[in-house]
């Protein structure tokens, strides 16, 4: 008995050095290293308002959603959704070597591979924080459903929350790193992301809100990754290894992404979610008289000036070319490619007339305008893609950066300049736009030095 205690002990003594020696990956990372742990990541609760309840205007969407879902379950389209409902590594490496035209895997190509599973699993955390703060009940439970999703456990949805989509988190989130390593592909990887999201309403373990949020939070997430030199090196070399097993050469693709082939269509006064759309404006009307709605119109000058000035705040320094000539350039140069990026996919796209327009009112925040298309937010797209690049450059002040993105894009509800789809729409386009942007040599360039000017301003 001695003999065996005195091996248990040395035993013991030889793993408590082994552990001590060498630490542990985060168990919350299942293991991986993550890039960024979930303390200090954007948080979802904070820079997002609340989910929709029931008696809400915004649910109405959600409702419709929910509707078509059923409608597409038990087609082609919905046995695809059904498998994926699975959600791993493996399974996002599947999805996008479909994309991509070649495999990858960890044996293949481990650089693309670690890439990938350092992201997704660092985006998995994303999704928590907001999930258990609101923890909504998913629509299959709602419902009372049986779900079809092949990996969605009952038990497991029940105790779970609905807001935002964990699996359109990370799934978007792989998209935009993808798109980022290999911006020949762009279109193609972030559809299939976009797609990934959708999956999750039509096997109904998500509203269609859920997944837009989860849409943000990938960006979010997306863009404080950035700021890690791990991340950076990490790309570097999955896009060196992507150029030798594409066989394609770097910046032989220059195009910004193409919202067209990206996004559904814009929503027209035949679909159900136009009622949706109608529904929030009408709501939205109602802050026109107070200080929000003062707030709102000033939001609608996106004007350069105007973006430097409201962004100073949240960033906590002064953005100006005087005092922050970088990163005044940097803003300029990411607002101007968003501006532009916004103008081609409404004039490429079917016109949709403005809300005050079609429901002939007067207007509130501008002369009356009924040449341009509501759709995509121009707004939207330049504040949450600047709210995403400062991130980029600054993510301890992410949530005030986001927060402060995401509201200026709700201005256009309250002014009646754009629908609620139309700012989503260019949301999700705004971080298309930064994944291109970021893999562009010059412009990263831009960014280490606005960084470094930014580090230099805050001490």
């Amino acid at each position: 008995m001695r003999t065996t205690t005195r091996i248990f002990l040395a035993s013991l003594l030889v793993l408590c050095h082994f552990q001590w020696c060498y630490p542990q990956f985060p168990q919350r990372g299942y293991g991986v290293n993550l890039y960024i742990e979930r303390e200090n990541q954007p948080d979802g609760g904070i820079f997002l308002p609340a989910p929709p309840d029931t008696c809400d205007v915004e649910y109405f969407d959600d409702f419709v959603q929910w509707q078509w879902g059923k409608t597409v379950r038990y087609t082609e389209r919905g046995e695809r959704a059904s498998i994926e409902s699975q959600s791993s590594t493996t399974v996002m490496a599947r999805i996008f070597s479909e994309a991509l035209g070649f495999r990858i895997s960890r044996s293949e190509t481990p650089a693309i591979y670690n890439l990938m599973s350092r992201s997704y699993h660092t985006a998995e955390q994303t999704s928590k924080n907001p999930k258990e703060k609101y923890m909504r009940i998913r629509p299959v439970i709602r419902f009372n459903e049986i779900p079809t999703g092949q990996a969605d456990n009952l038990e497991s949805l029940r105790t779970s929350g609905s807001y935002p989509s964990g699996h359109t988190t990370r799934g978007m989130a792989t998209a935009l790193v993808l798109a980022e390593m290999a911006p020949e592909y762009q279109d193609t990887i972030l559809r299939r992301g976009y797609e990934y999201g959708e999956s999750r309403v039509i096997v109904a373990a998500h509203y269609q809100s859920d997944v837009t949020a989860g849409y943000m939070c990938a960006s979010a997430i997306v863009a404080a990754m950035h700021s890690v030199p791990d991340f950076r090196v990490d790309m570097e070399a999955a896009r060196a290894e992507y150029y030798e097993k594409s066989g394609r050469k770097p910046n032989s693709a220059n195009i910004m992404p193409d919202g067209r082939r990206i996004l559904s269509q814009p929503v027209d006064t035949a679909s159900y979610r136009y009622y949706g759309d109608v529904a929030q404006y009408m709501e939205a009307k109602g802050k026109r008289a107070t200080v929000r709605g003062e707030q709102a119109k000033a939001d609608a000058d996106c004007s350069l000036d105007a973006i430097l000035k409201a962004f100073s705040e949240p960033l906590g320094v002064r953005i100006d070319s005087k005092s922050a000539p970088k990163l005044t350039e940097l803003v300029k140069e990411t607002r101007n490619a968003l501006q532009a990026n916004a103008a081609d996919l409404a004039a490429s796209s079917q016109f949709r007339k403005r809300p005050y327009v079609q429901l002939g009112e007067a207007p509130f925040a501008r002369e009356y305008d009924s040449n341009n298309s509501s759709y995509p937010s121009v707004e939207s797209e330049i504040s949450w893609g600047v709210g995403l690049v400062l991130t980029e450059i600054a993510p301890s002040r992410a949530n005030d950066i986001l927060t402060l993105g995401f509201r200026m894009g709700e201005s256009g509800i309250i002014t009646g300049q754009h629908w609620a789809t139309d700012i989503i729409a260019a949301r999700i386009m705004a971080a298309a736009v930064l994944a291109h942007m970021n893999s562009d040599e010059a412009f990263k360039k831009l960014l280490d030095e606005a960084r470094k000017e930014y580090d230099t301003l805050k001490r």
